[in-house]
């Protein structure tokens, strides 16, 4: 039986780490990193010890980039579904445009026992520029505890990362402009986001994902949203409406300190 105590609390893993990636021969421009957020609130390499924390890598001379923090919650809704929310941020330490390839949220018990595993786990942006950070993160897709799984021994989130050169370097980053914009409460006393977006690429847009990032006081990103657009034609401005209705149900007016909007054009490596 489930421990609702347990359940019911909400538990925030931040960690901060820079991992040191070592360059070997090799002609690959693609990187894999596993890691496991617990509630230590600390991160080290698997070596044996029982740390809980595990890192797994493989690196080119093109690939750099540093896990720079995580978060994961997990928590009974308001209609009494248990949920998780985790997020990954990634800093490009390196010169190349990286691609955010790939992402699966394995969520673990105490004694390393899979509960449940979920990918296609999206990110935001799809191409981070050096120096820039980018996250995967939960959806309202990816986000939901299986029914089933107990938590009695524990849970961890697991994510396994790959990363790798964008193809098409700096070209892989369209930006349009955001203006406008403005943080409020919508009906269910939630945040929200309001702005404009103007299509300043010179060529047509039927399809665009609006992404908008919340930070707390001290800078850390602690939600991820995001809307769509549609028929941005060349030069028009089209108003959009984001809510965080889906995202981690501790985010409040009060926990942002800070916001960003993000809206790119979709990028796909082929």
């Amino acid at each position: 039986m489930k421990n609702k105590k347990l359940i019911n609390r909400t538990c925030s893993c931040l960690l901060v780490a820079a991992f040191v990636l070592m360059s070997v021969a090799s002609s690959s421009t693609k990187e894999t990193t596993k890691v496991v957020v617990d509630g230590s609130d600390q991160i080290s390499s698997d070596d044996g010890s029982g740390s809980g924390v595990t890192k797994e890598t493989t690196a080119s001379n093109e690939v750099s980039y540093e896990i720079t923090d995580t978060r994961f919650n997990y928590y009974t809704n308001s209609i009494g579904n248990l949920e998780y929310y985790g997020i990954v941020e990634i800093t490009n330490t390196g010169s190349s445009y990286l691609y955010m390839d790939d992402c699966t949220f394995d969520l673990e018990d105490n004694d390393g026992h899979l509960l449940q595993s979920d990918n296609m786990i999206p990110s935001c942006p799809d191409v981070i520029a050096p120096g820039e950070k980018g996250y995967f993160y939960s959806s309202i897709g990816s986000s939901s505890i299986d029914d089933g799984v107990s938590l009695d021994n524990g849970v961890k989130l697991v994510p396994s990362i790959s990363v790798e050169v964008a193809r098409g370097g700096a070209s892989a980053i369209v930006e349009y402009d955001v203006s406008d914009t403005d943080l409020r409460t919508d009906d269910y006393n939630r945040p929200k986001v309001t702005g404009r977006v103007t299509n300043n690429t010179g060529k047509d847009n039927s399809y665009l994902y609006v992404n908008v990032l919340f930070y707390d006081s001290e800078g850390k990103i602690i939600a991820i949203s995001g809307t769509t657009v549609t028929d941005l034609s060349a030069g028009a401005t089209v108003s959009f409406e984001c809510s965080t209705l889906f995202t981690d149900d501790s985010l409040t007016m009060d926990s942002i300190g800070s916001y960003e909007v993000i809206a790119r054009d979709a990028y796909m490596q082929f």
